[in-house]
This record gives C-alpha cells, sequence and structure tokens, in this order.
C-alpha cells in the first residue's frame, strides 16, 4: 500500500512537496551506507547504463524493509553527516534528478554491493562522517579480492607511532609568559612535596614521594596549605630572593598558572566542586533540615589574601596617548643620556612607540615583525591629486588562543602636510628599508626614486615590492658589539628584555612618573577605539586580539574615570579636552624627577641592618677561612656566595630606595615650587635652571637629523612637501649608519650649566684711567682641545694610563671614545680586552703586527698596558 507524506498545517504545498522529496531520499540514501562518495564515482563509469526510467514523486516504498539494516530505528543522521549534506544541498533538485540516482543504485555490479555491505556502519557509531571511501575500500579488500578489486595497502601512508607525536605542553598554544608560569608553580609544587616528605619519610609508601599522584589526590585542605607555603617563600631558584606576593591579583595569577599545570599533570581540567571551594562562595547546608543556613563557607584564596594582607587595588592603568608620544619622541631623538653602539637602534626606538601608539598590538607581534609582513605600494588618492605611499603591516605573531589566530593587517596611507614628522611611521620604516637597501627595482634607492613612479590608468595601486632573500629580516633586528665590532644580525629580533628597557629608560629620562611599557600604548588606543563611536565591539575585539569585549572591561579600561561627571550632572557641555589632558601620561611629566640617587641617599643604604647582617656574614667567614690551614672549593664557592649576597641586597636596597624617591618627588619639590612662588623668586631660581638648561653633546649627524624631523610645512606646494619629507627620511637612511660610541660605562657624568659671567660695572665719570698697552690677543684653547691634550699627557706619561691609546689615535671615532679617561686603570683594562683584544693595528703608533702575541708584547712594551686576566691584578688598581 502507498505510504502517502504527512501534511502538516501552516506548510505551502512547496514545502510538502520538499518534505517527500527529502523523506524519500533521507530513508533510501541513508540505507545505502555512507559511502556516497563512491556511489557518484560510480555513477560515472562507463560500464553502468544510464537510467532508462523515471518515477513519479510519491511513490509507494514496496521493499524499504529489505534495504534497511537491523538498527534501523535507532539510526539517526547527525548534523553535518552526508545524509543531511544530501537532504540541504538536493532539496530543490529535480525529480529527474533523484531517480537518476536512485535507479543508478539499483543498477550497481554485484562486486560493488558487496564493498557497500561490508563498509556499512551507523552515524552514531563511526563517530564522524567520512568523506571519501578510502577506510570503507580497505576493509573490504579482503571479502572482495577475487571480485577485481587490487588491494591498495602498499600505497597507505603509516600510523606515526607515540614517540613521533608531540607533547600537550608544545602545543597547547600558550604565550611564552603563560609558560614560564606553569613552569614555576611546577616547581614549588614539587619543592613543596619534597618538604611534605621530609615530614612523613619514616612513613611506607608515603603519598609525597610522587608529586603527580599527590597532586590527583589533593584537596582544598592541601590546596590551602600548598598556597599559604607558597607566600611564605623567601628564595627562589639557585637561592635567588624572591620579591613576594603583594596584590590579590599576583596570586590569582599563581592559582591560574596552578591549575594549567593541575589538568597537564592529570589529563583533565580540575573538578568544577573543588574549584568552586577554592574560589567562589560556597553555601552551607543545614544537617538537619537541608535548607541554606546563614553562614557561608570561607572562600580559601580570598580568605588567604585577608590573612596576608594582600593589595587588592589594580596595578596603575594609566593610559599612553598620541600627546605623550611627542615629548618621548623628541628625548628619544636628541638625548645622549642613553647611547647606542649605531644609529640604526635609536631609529628603531623611534619606530616603536609609533608602531605600538598606531596598532596597539603587544609587544612580542612588534619585535617579531619581519619584511614579509611589510606591503609598500603607491596609491591612487581618490580625492584627487598626487599619489600617495601606503604601508601594510601585517602582525603574524600576535597573541594565540589555543594555538589558532588570524593575523591583523593595518593599512598607514601616508599623511601629506603632516604637521609631525616625527610622528609619521614612514619616515622612519621607510629610512630603515632603505639603509638595508630592501626594494626588489634595483632603481629604488632614495626616497626622490619613489616619488618618480606613478599609477597607470585603469587602476588603483602599483605595488613596490621588497626582495624576497630578505623575506625574513626582522625590523627590530638585533644590534650587538663584539670585540668593538658592531654586528648588525638582521635574522634575528631583538630580545623582549633590551626592548622593554629601552622604553623605560627613555620613559624616565622624559620625566614620566611611572614606568613605560607597552600596553600603555593599548591602555590608551583601547579607551579612544571604544570612546570614539565609529567601531563596533566585534571591530574593537578584532583590532585587539581579545575574545571578548569584557576582556577590555576588566583589564584594559583605567580606573581613573575621564567623564566630566559635574558637567554632565548639571547639564552643561563637558569638557573633554580637560578630562583627556589630566588623565593621561604626560599630566605628571617632569624633567626634573632624580633618576639616580645621590651620594647622601647612596650612604644611608650601607646603615640598614639587612646588609650590616651579610657584611658581618661575610666578613666572617672571610677571616675565618684566612685562619683555615685547608682551603677547599667548596668554601672558596661559599665565600662567592656571600659576597654575592652582599652585592645583590646592597643592589636591592639601593632599587627600593630610589623607586621611594621618584613616587615622594611630586610631593616634596611641589612644596619647594610653592615657597619659591609665594617668595616671587621662582624665576631666578638657580636649581630649577640647572635642571633644565642641559647642555647636551650631540653629535653632528643627530644635529642634521633633528633638523630635518623637527620641521613645519611652510609652503602649499606638493613639490615642497614631498622635498621635505624625503629629506628628513634620508637623514634617518644615514643616520642608521652612524656609530654613536655604545652605552655608558660607569657614573652618569654630571649635568653642566653655562655660567655667565658677572656684569662689570661702569666706572665714575670723573675717573679717568691711562690706558695701557693691552698684550696681543691670544685664542683661549677650547674645551675640546683641553681634554685633547689631558688625554694625550695620560697615555705618554702615565705608569698606569686611564686612556685608551687605540680610541685616542682613531680620528675617525666618536669624540667621548677619544677623550674618555677611565677613573681606575683598572677600567681600562676592561675595556681593552673587551674591544681591541682582536686588533693587528696600533692607530696611536700607526704599527701593523702579525700575531696576538705581538700585540700583546706591543701593548706593554709601548703603552705599558699589559692585558692579562683582571683576577690577576690586585684590587687597588
Amino acid at each position: 500500500m502507498a505510504r502517502h507524506p504527512r501534511t502538516y498545517a501552516g506548510r505551502s504545498s512547496d514545502d510538502d512537496e520538499t518534505a517527500s522529496n527529502a523523506s524519500f531520499r533521507l530513508d533510501s540514501d541513508d540505507a545505502a551506507g555512507m559511502d556516497l562518495q563512491t556511489d557518484a564515482t560510480d555513477v560515472t563509469d562507463s560500464d553502468v547504463p544510464p537510467p532508462t526510467r523515471c518515477r513519479a514523486k510519491g511513490r509507494p516504498r514496496q521493499n524499504r524493509s529489505i534495504q534497511r539494516p537491523s538498527w534501523g530505528k535507532s539510526h539517526k543522521s547527525e548534523k553535518g553527516s552526508p545524509s543531511l549534506s544530501r537532504l540541504a544541498t538536493d532539496s530543490d533538485c529535480s525529480s529527474s534528478g533523484d531517480d537518476m540516482n536512485v535507479d543508478a543504485r539499483h543498477s550497481r555490479r554485484p562486486e560493488q554491493r558487496c564493498s557497500q555491505k561490508k563498509s556499512r556502519k551507523p552515524a552514531a557509531l563511526s563517530g564522524a562522517p567520512t568523506r571519501n571511501n578510502a577506510s570503507n575500500t580497505s576493509s573490504s579488500d579482503d571479502d572482495c579480492s577475487g571480485s577485481g578489486f587490487d588491494s591498495d595497502s602498499d600505497t597507505d601512508p603509516d600510523i606515526d607511532s607515540d614517540g613521533e607525536l608531540s607533547s600537550d605542553s608544545d602545543d597547547d598554544g600558550y604565550a611564552d609568559g603563560t609558560r614560564r608560569n606553569i613552569t614555576r608553580m611546577d616547581e614549588r609544587w614539587e619543592r613543596y612535596c619534597r618538604k611534605r616528605n621530609k615530614k612523613y619519610r619514616g612513613l611506607p609508601d608515603s603519598l609525597w614521594a610522587n608529586p603527580a599522584s599527590a597532586l590527583r589526590d589533593a584537596r582544598k585542605k592541601e590546596l590551602t596549605l600548598f598556597l599559604r607555603w607558597c607566600l611564605r617563600l623567601r628564595r627562589g631558584k639557585n637561592g635567588r630572593k624572591l620579591k613576594g606576593i603583594k596584590k590579590f591579583k599576583s596570586l590569582d595569577t599563581d592559582w591560574k598558572s596552578f591549575l594549567r599545570h593541575y589538568e597537564k599533570v592529570t589529563g583533565e581540567p580540575m573538578d568544577d566542586a573543588l574549584g568552586r571551594r577554592m574560589r567562589k562562595v560556597g553555601i552551607n547546608l543545614s544537617p538537619d533540615s537541608g535548607r541554606v543556613a546563614n553562614l557561608f563557607l570561607p572562600q580559601s584564596i580570598r580568605r588567604i589574601a585577608r590573612e596576608h594582607d594582600l593589595d587588592t587595588d589594580e596595578k596603575e592603568k594609566t593610559p599612553m596617548f598620541i600627546e605623550d608620544v611627542v615629548p618621548l619622541q623628541e628625548t628619544t631623538l636628541r638625548t645622549m643620556e642613553k647611547r647606542f653602539d649605531l644609529g640604526l637602534q635609536r631609529m628603531q626606538q623611534c619606530l616603536y612607540p609609533l608602531m605600538a601608539c598606531f596598532t596597539v598590538n603587544r609587544i612580542n607581534a612588534m619585535r617579531r615583525l619581519q619584511y614579509q609582513h611589510l606591503q609598500c605600494s603607491i596609491q591612487r588618492d581618490p580625492h584627487g591629486g598626487p599619489p600617495r605611499i601606503l604601508l601594510e603591516i601585517k602582525y603574524k605573531f600576535a597573541k594565540k588562543y589555543m594555538g589558532v589566530t588570524q593575523a591583523n593587517t593595518f593599512p598607514l596611507p601616508e599623511i601629506i602636510y603632516d604637521p609631525s614628522l616625527m610622528l609619521s611611521p614612514h619616515t622612519f620604516l621607510l629610512g630603515i628599508l632603505f639603509h638595508d637597501d630592501a626594494f626588489r627595482a634595483p632603481g629604488i634607492k632614495s626616497m626622490e626614486d619613489l616619488r618618480r613612479l606613478w599609477v597607470e590608468d585603469g587602476r588603483q595601486q602599483m605595488e613596490v615590492p621588497l626582495k624576497r632573500d630578505k623575506a625574513k629580516h626582522y625590523v627590530f633586528c638585533k644590534v650587538k658589539s663584539v670585540r668593538g665590532k658592531i654586528q648588525i644580525h638582521r635574522d634575528q629580533p631583538i630580545s623582549q628584555s633590551t626592548l622593554s628597557r629601552q622604553l623605560k629608560i627613555f620613559g624616565e629620562i622624559a620625566g614620566f612618573k611611572w614606568s613605560l611599557f607597552t600596553h600603555r600604548f593599548r591602555y590608551g588606543g583601547g579607551t579612544i577605539l571604544n570612546e570614539s563611536g565609529l567601531v563596533s565591539d566585534a571591530k574593537q575585539n578584532l583590532i585587539m586580539k581579545h575574545a571578548d569585549i569584557r576582556t577590555f572591561l576588566n583589564h584594559y579600561l583605567p580606573r581613573r574615570i575621564n567623564t566630566d561627571m559635574q558637567a554632565l550632572m548639571r547639564g552643561l557641555k563637558p569638557d573633554s579636552a580637560m578630562m583627556r589632558a589630566v588623565t593621561r601620561m604626560g599630566r605628571w611629566i617632569d624633567r626634573r624627577r632624580p633618576r639616580e640617587l645621590t651620594d647622601a641617599q647612596k650612604a644611608t643604604v650601607e646603615h640598614d641592618p639587612e646588609l650590616q647582617k651579610a657584611t658581618r656574614k661575610r666578613d666572617a667567614f672571610s677571616k675565618k677561612l684566612q685562619r683555615s690551614q685547608k682551603i677547599t672549593g667548596r668554601k672558596l664557592d661559599k665565600l662567592d656566595k656571600l659576597k654575592r649576597g652582599v652585592t645583590n641586597t646592597r643592589n636591592r636596597l639601593l632599587y627600593a630606595l630610589r623607586q621611594r624617591v621618584r613616587e615622594e618627588f611630586d610631593e616634596e619639590q611641589a612644596v619647594l615650587d610653592i615657597e619659591r612662588q609665594l617668595a616671587g623668586t621662582a624665576i631666578l631660581d638657580e636649581e630649577a635652571k640647572e635642571q633644565l638648561q642641559i647642555e647636551e653633546q650631540l653629535l653632528p649627524q643627530q644635529i642634521y637629523l633633528l633638523g630635518k624631523l623637527m620641521t613645519w610645512p611652510t609652503s602649499l606646494s606638493v613639490e615642497a612637501e614631498w622635498q621635505r619629507r624625503n629629506e628628513a627620511t634620508e637623514a634617518v637612511r644615514l643616520y642608521c649608519a652612524v656609530l654613536e660610541g655604545g652605552p655608558r660605562r660607569g657614573r652618569r657624568p654630571k649635568r653642566t650649566v653655562p655660567v655667565k659671567e658677572p656684569r662689570k660695572h661702569s666706572l665714575p665719570s670723573e675717573e679717568v684711567i691711562a690706558p695701557t698697552e693691552s698684550p696681543p690677543l691670544t685664542p683661549s684653547p677650547s674645551r675640546h682641545e683641553i681634554a685633547l691634550q689631558e688625554a694625550g699627557e695620560d697615555i705618554r706619561t702615565a705608569a698606569k694610563p686611564r686612556a685608551c691609546f687605540q680610541c685616542y689615535g682613531n680620528p675617525a671615532g666618536c669624540d667621548n671614545r677619544r677623550l674618555k679617561q677611565y677613573s681606575r686603570h683598572k677600567g681600562l683594562l676592561r675595556h681593552f680586552r673587551a674591544v681591541h683584544l682582536d686588533d693587528r693595528h696600533c692607530n696611536y703608533c700607526n704599527e701593523s703586527v702579525d700575531n696576538d702575541m705581538c700585540w700583546r708584547r706591543h701593548t706593554v712594551d709601548k703603552h705599558r698596558l699589559n692585558v692579562r686576566y683582571l683576577e690577576d691584578y690586585p684590587h687597588d688598581i
């Protein structure tokens, strides 16, 4: 008897027809198994006759029970299975196409039906829908080998062994910092287990002997004791003193890292009930009635925070806006308090804040930027006018979630008539590319060559490709000095610690109150995106690489409210400019803020009880070692350890004192400024002028660079503006090859102030002095000449010279190297071993030597410089 499709109310005739076709195809096709692709391939075979008849819709299913498998009612097509995909894709097909598939299936050869029968499995048991028939064919080779099928076991790939599979720790997708935190918690858990195992060592089969087993069996009590033990730790790896946990956020971060370590060891996340008992409020149920009691179970982690009086306030999140980048760029370009080995490093440091401000990316994403992630092109201006240069930057190494991410590309078009070239990333980035000769076209050597290009008719752009052999070069590459020779490692990125330290130093020189780091640019950029009204939450998450907008609200949004609440509540116009000025980093800029401690402040550290205790312990052991008859290597190692302890303690106390002085500077200096202003002597204050009138010894190339970058548009002519930008980029390219002389050694030189000569009072008119013969005018020697004479005299006559004859005899070297005199002879020896030990030509004597032995003999005989190991010298040289 024919079975007609059931019709439901509210459905059209088209829906009924589609449902009828779908019902018939679902039952007939799924009954044939999961190897639909094999059927499709067989249909196109030449030996299969084409269908010769058509069957009308709603044909009775007369032989369906024969084709239905034994698990018929329990078989359901899963989402994404081939049956549902056929239903979705073939719902609009004609009836002739459906009949062709059905008739073709009935016309299969016997061996094909044999293969299909052996490989038929329900979708629920197969686990995932099969896309091809490779596995089905191989499973039926034995049964159908006599039917004409060839075995394909020789062509199948081998199965990987367990040793070839990567471990979960290598493929977890965590950042390097997160992995270090996980490793640190792993080490601490092992230390905790060793400590507990000492207490229960006498017991057989102690649980603490195996840290992994102890972690699997740990409950709330043991985890709480472990966290308390971590808070009491004073020494870390290799006996180094720990800073300690002072904030609740740090404890919470350690707990999250411990959860990841727990999942790595046990193979599964921590039980939800145990996690809630450790972090969230638990409800105490009355044992009699089962109702909720008035008391709550204490929170373990938060109770620990209260017991140890941890600070629950979040860290300071003052944003860095573009107004704050201007003084930072000026300081980076003109200061010599921080020197580099090569001018390329200074140009990289100028480019980095601009990239961080305009793309709001993390430090690892920017420092690993390569030439292959850059694209330069000449674009047609849609507003008319000359073409514009476009730089597209693709951040491939952005932060990943579970090891997978999509790279963002930021297009940065050139801004014509830019009022400040210091804020133009094109100036610095193109200058660095020209210095490396990175453009693929041989004729592109400068900005003038780029300006001669134009976009042909009918096109929007002209690409300017880079060289393929330099695709792996890093924009922020590593530069280091080895024995006085500057080496540029283009294939290695600059380290994260070096980049962060340089940014922090220039922030201190600029006068910022708080430490400057990369995420401050993300704080400012995220705030602008959130308040602009032009960017949706989805696009903001895409730009900042956040999974949810709550990440920005919880961790990025500054807690200093930048909304003019007073004007808003009173119905007045909010003063947005004023609120932005009082909530950014530039509010606390003061160039007078000290960077170093004075001698008097350093002397106060020597009276600290902790340092005195370490000093007494070192001196006592040293005297004991001197009286000892037998001195072993173990005792000498202990003495070295005590000496390092004294040095580390002193440095730690000095660092803490420096931080305290910088934090208290605003209030103390404000009192002095108030007193001077009330006394009416603020303008004539000599102390303020001493801090503000700084005489910088800039290099000639640096002065030329400042002159080209600190220019304003003076003409509406496009050619004049192009010339201004071209000259700035060319100045950047030239400065990349400048040798600055390397970082300063020893104490920083004191700031000098030009001294004004006192005014000479005029004599009374009645007094007449007879004219005398004036002596001949002789030009007074300059300060540079005086320093040059002193250095030459020290090299010629001093028994233990303090000036380097190699640097002095190099006329092409920097003046700060040629004229430098070290405070002790030992400093000169250290400098010579690090810089000039591999030289074979004496710049002072203009003589060449053959080998290392002759070079050492020359330094001893001619310049009284015996280059030996520094440990051989007494400490008083």
